[in-house]
């Protein structure tokens, strides 16, 4: 992951040890869904060595904020980071889980 990459983790990482704000778009409420390559790549290999043939979903099903993690790494890093509040990003990302909303 590089560190400019425009990822939310990468992103709020970066800005908080170099001191920066860490920038949040709209009221934080967005949720992410997060997930360690190395827990998919052992699922995936599960599947594999399994006969299971039906769909299977190997992600978290935990969503949390953005304002959550922003918070979480102040925490994890203590230092004395701020939130800048921004309308909206450049370009916005599908939002959240979409998979786990209730289709109306």
């Amino acid at each position: 992951m590089h560190m400019n990459d425009g990822r939310v983790v990468s992103n709020f990482i970066l800005q908080a040890l170099q001191g920066e704000p860490l920038t949040v778009y709209r009221s934080g409420s967005q949720t992410r869904v997060f997930q360690y390559v190395s827990d998919l790549v052992h699922g995936l290999v599960a599947l594999m060595d399994s006969n299971v043939s039906s769909p299977v979903n190997l992600g978290n099903p935990e969503e949390h904020t953005i304002l959550e993690f922003a918070r979480l790494i102040k925490t994890l890093l203590a230092v004395g980071v701020k939130f800048s509040f921004f309308l909206k990003p450049r370009t916005t990302p599908r939002e959240g889980n979409q998979t786990s909303r209730k289709q109306s």
